[in-house]
Parts: C-alpha cells; structure tokens; sequence
C-alpha cells in the first residue's frame, strides 16, 4: 500500500503507525474495526482490512448487500478503531462514509487474485447458507465453469471511503497515564487538543 498522497495533518499520524505496524511486519496491520448503525440504532461491528489511504479519506473493499452496506444506505456515519498491542498505539476515526467511484473499485478487484474475484461474484455475503462445504461447492463449481474467462466487478461490490471528521490518537503510558490528542475537523481546519486518560 503507497502513502506518498498523504500530506495533511493529522492523517500523516495515521499514516506514521500505519508503516510503523506494516514495517514491524505485524500480522493484518491494516486491519480495522468498522463500525455501523442499522436502522434500530443496533450497533454492529467488524474488521476490515483497509485498502487504500489519501488525503481523501481511508478505503475498504466489501459487498454493498452485506449487513454493512445495508447500516451504511441508512447511516453515513462510521466509526473506525485501529489497535496495535505491540506500538501501545490506538487509533479511533469518526466520519462520514460513500461509494468510491467505480474505476477505483475495478483497480482494486481487478489486483485480486481470480479465486477472490470469483468469490465475490458468487457469495450473498451476510445472507444465510445451508452450509459452509454448500458454499465451497458452489465456489468450485463457479472455478471451473468460469476457468479462462475474464472476471469483472459486480455491481454489488466495490470500495467504501471513509471521510475523517475526528481523529483520537492514544498512546498507552505507565500507570495508566495515556497520552491521548484529539483532532477535530472544523471546515478545513483540523483543531487539535488533549484528552485526559
């Protein structure tokens, strides 16, 4: 993943431990907790791995159908927690959520490797199935029915950017005296503060 777009603050922050994790080697270092709202006001939660970072915002990758892309037709609102036990560093990102276009999800499909694709084209993701060997048969039999073809993008699937509104960075400190700053979007302009542990 290439950060090079980032050059704002306090993105370039995110961007730090995000390469500090990545550079530690550290398993699913993207990895990120998304979190929606469905129309209940239920809170439901997830980890996703995060596909894409600019100054526009964070990207993930899912199917549009899921439970997730249901919470988000009805709320734009989104929370986002990354959380690396070995950098003591934990990062929370309120904002609003959409659609990014539909040539930035095709170059991302489109880098997956076929079995990936294939999945999701067949997979009614959060939708109920008989079994899970019910499903590793259907992907087979979509392996070998669509081996040599050119595997496109469905419409229900593609990647959502997430626009930060407020930023929380917490750094873990001895005797639970954590360091965290807050980053507030106010127009253009980010106001940062502190925030008791």
């Amino acid at each position: 993943m290439n950060f090079d777009s980032i050059s704002q603050e306090p993105l370039l922050e995110v961007k730090y431990f995000l390469e500090q994790a990545r550079d530690k080697k550290l398993r699913d270092w993207n990895g990120m907790t998304v979190s929606t709202v469905d129309e209940e006001q239920r809170p439901s939660s997830r980890v996703v791995l995060l596909k894409k970072f600019t100054d526009d915002g964070l990207f993930f990758y899912t199917n549009y159908l899921s439970k997730k892309g249901k919470d988000i037709s009805i709320n734009k609102n989104v929370s986002i927690n990354f959380w690396w036990r070995e950098l003591q560093v934990q990062i929370r990102i309120g904002g609003s959520i959409s659609e990014a276009s539909r040539k930035e999800s095709e170059e991302y499909f489109n880098s997956r490797p076929k079995g990936s694709r294939i999945s999701a084209i067949i997979s009614n993701q959060s939708e109920e199935i008989e079994s899970f060997e019910s499903f590793q048969e259907k992907v087979e039999t979509a392996i070998n029915s669509l081996r040599g073809e050119d595997i496109k993008l469905p419409e229900h699937c593609g990647m959502y950017k997430i626009k930060p509104l407020q930023i929380e960075i917490w750094k873990e400190g001895e005797y639970r005296r954590h360091e965290r700053t807050q980053f507030k979007l106010e127009g253009k302009k980010w106001i940062k503060s502190f925030l008791s542990p």
